[in-house]
């Protein structure tokens, strides 16, 4: 893909709307001082130090930022609740210009929220809240007749799956793809064999689990995506991403790091970029070539769930020759 190409797709992407919908969560980040020697006068208990706190969009919320920051016109289809993290959500949401017209808020229920302690840039145990929320399914199919309704006007639907207890499950997931056409794709973490109609992202972990250990990836892969009839896009970490249909088979390598990476929200970003450069009329190459200069710059980005605007793409395009 030459410059020209590029420029063409970025200027047909900032015109695009897409939907994601499945399990918006927040992302908070704090930095852990390790040698605060301090204790508690009430309790007695050791205080830990923190500083430079920091939110961001998690879960599909990260997907639908990613899309945002490519220059595309978002709406978010979810659920939170209207606590403390519910609205930094909705301030995050607003900060990226993401419509929340279809993020439902609902009262008494904990936001999904990631919690990550960081020391030395390292993240230490995640503190969950309302991951395992018992009530997520019940507001689904509002949302799908929601989704249905506006199916029209959008050029590429993303669904996104991450919690244990979802906001989809297999009945609502099935009824989904009856409305979704061929323009989506599917992240699943626990649903994957029912992405019956459906493009579906597994990551190299989840592909083992399906088709076994990855001894000849092309050849195991494609015997997948023929008996399944539907394709695939596997990313791969630094071996790359395949995108594989019965008629069509790309490998894109992975463009070189030379420095320290976070891989936090990877997958996300390969969803994004590949979503939005198919939604501008890519070839599934261009659209994998897109997701790797775009994930090439995400991962770099230490101790967040790292993204990529168009400016930076075209950086990276240009550094690296083609």
């Amino acid at each position: 893909m030459n410059s020209k190409r590029l420029d063409a797709l970025l200027a047909q992407i900032s015109q695009l709307n897409m939907a994601v919908i499945g399990d918006f969560a927040l992302d908070f980040y704090f930095d852990i001082n390790p040698t605060s020697s301090e204790f508690s006068v009430e309790t007695g208990q050791e205080v830990h130090i923190c500083q430079q706190p920091k939110s961001y969009l998690g879960g599909a919320g990260n997907v639908a930022k990613n899309l945002a920051n490519l220059g595309v016109n978002v709406d978010a289809y979810g659920i939170k609740g209207d606590d403390v993290f519910g609205r930094e959500m909705a301030h995050q949401a607003d900060k990226w210009h993401i419509s929340t017209e279809h993020l439902l808020t609902i009262p008494g229920l904990d936001t999904p929220t990631y919690t990550k302690p960081m020391r030395d840039q390292m993240e230490q145990n995640r503190l969950d809240f309302g991951t395992r929320n018992l009530d997520f399914q019940q507001h689904a199919n509002s949302l799908l007749s929601q989704l249905q309704s506006s199916i029209n006007s959008y050029q590429w639907v993303i669904i996104n799956e991450q919690f244990r207890l979802p906001l989809l499950n297999k009945e609502t997931l099935g009824q989904l793809q009856t409305f979704l056409g061929t323009n989506a794709i599917a992240d699943l973490r626990s649903l994957g064999n029912e992405a019956k109609s459906t493009l579906l992202k597994v990551n190299e972990a989840e592909l083992t689990k399906i088709i076994g250990t990855l001894t000849d990836i092309e050849t195991q892969l494609k015997q997948w995506v023929n008996q399944r009839n539907k394709p695939v896009l596997a990313t791969l970490g630094e071996k790359g991403m395949i995108y594989a249909s019965p008629t069509e088979f790309h490998w894109q390598k992975a463009i070189p790091v030379h420095c320290p990476i976070d891989t936090v929200g990877a997958g996300d970003m390969v969803v994004a970029a590949f979503s939005a450069a198919k939604a501008a009329g890519a070839t599934h190459q261009e659209a994998c070539e897109f997701a790797s200069l775009a994930v090439h710059i995400s991962i770099q980005k230490i101790g967040e769930t790292g993204s990529a605007n168009p400016q930076e793409i075209k950086n990276v395009h240009d550094a690296i020759g083609n």
